[in-house]
């Protein structure tokens, strides 16, 4: 077996850390953006709640008032928790991402070595191929 034949080996590894780190890396922006569309949504209608609970001249009691202020509330404290989410889930799309670039940079690593493997050894191959051309040469002018 070669050196590039074993190098090979370890070149299909080393993919597939990287497409598994790439799928993770992936997996966790998709979350991200899904929690960012989230919290989008969550802050229109809580806008749109607002604009609904405007005085419009009619009398509202106070209970009323007060029910409409606790779903504010909640719709608020929903926003508080969904950007604490967002900002872990940050991290968690950091910490992805840069595994991923550190599996893409190990994989090219490994690749410009096979390749160099690969290039030797045409290299050998042509130089006694070339050698056993000139033997056969020489051999042939003797005779």
């Amino acid at each position: 077996m070669t050196r590039s034949q074993r190098i090979k080996k370890i070149v299909r590894l080393t993919e597939n850390k990287e497409r598994n780190a790439a799928r993770e890396f992936a997996a966790t922006q998709k979350t991200l953006n899904d929690y960012k569309e989230r919290l989008s949504q969550l802050q229109s209608y809580r806008k749109e709640y607002l604009n609904y609970l405007q005085p419009s001249g009619k009398a509202q009691s106070i209970t009323v008032l007060r029910e409409h202020q606790a779903f504010i509330l909640q719709i608020d404290e929903g926003i508080r928790l969904l950007i604490q989410q967002i900002n872990l889930q940050e991290s968690m799309n950091s910490r992805e991402r840069d595994n991923w670039l550190k599996e893409k940079q190990q994989l090219d690593t490994m690749e410009n070595i096979f390749e160099r493997f690969c290039k030797t050894e045409r290299q050998v191959v042509a130089l006694r191929e070339q050698n056993q051309l000139d033997e056969l040469s020489q051999r042939q002018t003797v005779k």
